[in-house]
């Protein structure tokens, strides 16, 4: 794959610099590649800025917006990390297509049975917006 490939398959990288758009560049990943864990991502990154034009618009620039705002800016820069982070992995992946092919392979599971650690993403997820949801809370009161 060639240099102008890599930054045509990458380019949803620069929304991470926008703001109130850094996590859409998440989103757009997550359903290009149907990866619910990149969906949910961009919905986190996204979510503070959803409230920050709330509190903005009942309080002006009260300390509850300042302290969105911040929180905010500290999910931005993470977010322009992380993208760069995911980015990388899939060129790699681009470039490497039968190494990460899917094939077919029998597994002998019980039906029910999950491997520990699978859902590791998700809860991870959910810690981010339950901690999310605490810290707006604390700021609004």
């Amino acid at each position: 794959m060639n240099f102008a490939d890599k930054i045509k398959k990458s380019w949803w990288v620069i929304l991470s610099f926008v703001f109130f758009l850094n996590g859409t560049g998440f989103l757009y990943i997550g359903l290009k590649h149907n990866n619910r864990n990149w969906i949910i991502e961009g919905l986190a990154y996204e979510f503070p800025w959803f409230f920050y034009f709330i509190l903005f618009a009942i309080y002006q620039m009260g300390i509850p917006s300042t302290l969105i705002l911040s929180f905010a800016s500290v999910l931005m820069i993470i977010s322009i990390i992380r993208s760069f982070w995911v980015a990388i992995k899939l060129v790699d992946v681009y470039e490497n297509n039968e190494k990460y092919a899917i094939k077919q392979t029998n597994l002998n599971h019980r039906a029910g049975t999950q491997e520990p650690n699978s859902n590791l993403g998700v809860t991870c997820c959910i810690c981010l917006i339950f901690i999310f949801i605490v810290f707006a809370a604390m700021a609004i009161f």
